[in-house]
């Protein structure tokens, strides 16, 4: 018999900028596979989480738990307590690591959904009547601070300077704002040190050579709030931080490529591997994609469309298991294997060999 049993008690960490969504893809299948579960949320986003907890208070006392604090002072001693043995995290890379450090002598299950550089590969066949806004939303949604978020775009060299031109007005078009404003497009990153970073990527990157087509600054007339423009860079390579470390922020870097082969190499020269994109009709180039770019989730032509019934996850440093679909409840049972004989009996391969 093969049977598949809960864990016990699962520790569940969860980000700042889904607190929501990403508790549920985590608690919901734990709780079905039959485990217990504590909640961190990120110290930057506990109110969301114990608003939620409102609905827990039908569950049977214990099944659920929030706690709330640093990572030093509330993560770490969640994550080394003997009584956990499974961990699901999502978060950045050096994060999910020191994880995996702390907790290797204990060999729990870890779920590690951590960081990533998306790659978009604009075919010469693409629409750009589609191309540029949906390479736009992919790039720009929720500030830029998604975890597929696309953070590079490899263009064909025959639509590249259209291509380019066209993101570079429709970025300036976007609206800034509060968030929760219906007429903003783009909303603030969720603090300065965020800001900072992105900031710096940019810096550095038109140090040495990048252009800065539109962006790349801090809005002049919203001093409140870490707002950062929309930015359009090209002249780019993956020699610069912002082509190879996840950016996190509203920004989009442009390289121009000569043949398939070329895209998809530069799409996997990466040492993450969370998500990528397609935009093409050929069908010969979708099959390539698929078959060759070393990432969890692959789109063609319908960029970071969610579906709940499908495994997430990451190829590389992007993580370890997979959330959602039947993989994402699987990950949370361990895996019994059970072998009865009813009768018990004495077996003709045993000792001693001599008799046989």
């Amino acid at each position: 018999m093969v049977i598949k049993e809960p864990y016990g008690v699962v520790a569940t960490i969860v980000p700042w900028n889904y607190p929501i969504l990403l508790m549920a893809w985590k608690v919901a299948p734990a709780l079905a596979a039959g485990n217990t579960v504590v909640i961190k949320p990120s110290e930057m986003t506990p109110l969301s989480t114990l608003l939620f907890s409102e609905l827990f208070a039908h569950f049977p006392a214990g099944v659920v738990n929030i706690i709330t604090g640093y990572g030093k002072e509330c993560g770490e001693p969640l994550v080394l307590d003997p009584r956990v043995r499974a961990i699901a995290f999502t978060g950045s890379l050096a994060t999910g690591q020191r994880i995996a450090q702390l907790v290797a002598p204990q060999m729990k299950k870890l779920h590690l959904e951590l960081g990533g550089k998306d790659a978009f590969i604009v075919a010469e066949d693409a629409d750009l009547d589609v191309a540029v806004p949906g390479v736009a939303w992919a790039a720009l949604l929720n500030t830029g601070q998604v975890c597929t978020s696309t953070e590079r775009v490899y263009v064909h060299e025959s639509i590249a300077p259209q291509f380019i031109e066209r993101i570079t007005e429709y970025a300036k078009q976007l609206r800034l704002g509060p968030g929760l404003a219906r007429d903003t497009d783009i909303g603030p990153l969720i603090g300065a040190a965020y800001r900072e970073k992105v900031e710096a990527q940019v810096a550095a990157a038109r140090a040495q050579g990048a252009q800065i087509l539109t962006g790349g600054r801090r809005p002049p007339l919203m001093e409140r709030g870490y707002f950062y423009e929309p930015t359009v860079l090209t002249n780019v390579n993956h020699q610069m931080a912002i082509m190879s470390e996840e950016t996190f922020g509203p920004v989009i870097p442009i390289m121009s490529y000569r043949t398939f082969d070329e895209a998809i190499a530069l799409a996997n020269d990466s040492k993450y591997g969370l998500g990528a994109n397609l935009y093409t009709h050929d069908p010969l180039k979708a099959k390539r994609f698929v078959e060759e770019v070393e990432a969890g989730t692959l789109w063609i032509n319908d960029p970071l469309t969610d579906n709940d019934a499908g495994p997430f996850g990451g190829f590389k440093m992007s993580g370890l298991a997979r959330e959602l679909g039947e993989e994402g409840l699987e990950e949370f049972m361990q895996t019994k294997h059970v072998h009865w004989d009813f009768e018990g009996g004495v077996k003709s391969w045993w000792y001693p060999y001599g008799k046989q």
